[in-house]
């Protein structure tokens, strides 16, 4: 698990799992298993860093358990969208290599000043693709605090 956190709840567990529901529903998540103390729901996958960053989350449990109320998630959006980012800039590297390779040397570049202009644009991004990841997980850890707290709030006052 990626998120896991437990704190102390002696309210309306049905309070707290529709407001869960509610959320995660919204959001285009699909309820997987639903009891009285218990709800699980699957992700859609995040498409963009633009998106809600809650849809960063593949899997979610919530749990009220004798006295305490707790959340596990995995964040297998973010990481799918990591990956594919990655990939795309690798990918892209090759291409401007093949391409600036075949077309720069006929007009008299030296090997050595083709390779330097055709993968110096994608220098900085084994820098900022794992800044990238540590900024989407932080936003959608955030996220799950907010809602988690107002969960716990909801259900205190129902």
């Amino acid at each position: 698990m990626d998120y896991e956190k437990t704190e102390p709840f002696s309210g309306n567990m049905e309070k707290v799992l529709e407001v869960a529901r509610n959320a995660f529903i919204q959001n285009n998540f699909q309820i997987v298993h639903d009891s009285e103390t218990e709800v699980e729901f699957t992700g859609p996958g995040m498409l963009s860093s633009r998106q809600n960053p809650i849809v960063g989350i593949s899997r979610i449990r919530i749990r009220g358990t004798s006295g305490n109320l707790s959340i596990e998630a995995e964040f297998g959006g973010i990481r799918q969208l990591t990956k594919y980012l990655a990939l795309f800039i690798v990918g892209m590297a090759i291409f401007f290599l093949v391409l600036l390779g075949i077309l720069l040397p006929k007009q008299g570049q030296p090997l050595n000043k083709t390779i330097l202009i055709s993968l110096g644009p994608f220098v900085p991004w084994p820098v900022l693709i794992p800044l990238i990841h540590i900024w989407m997980r932080s936003r959608t850890s955030k996220v799950l605090e907010r809602l988690f707290t107002n969960m716990i709030t909801l259900g205190r006052e129902g």
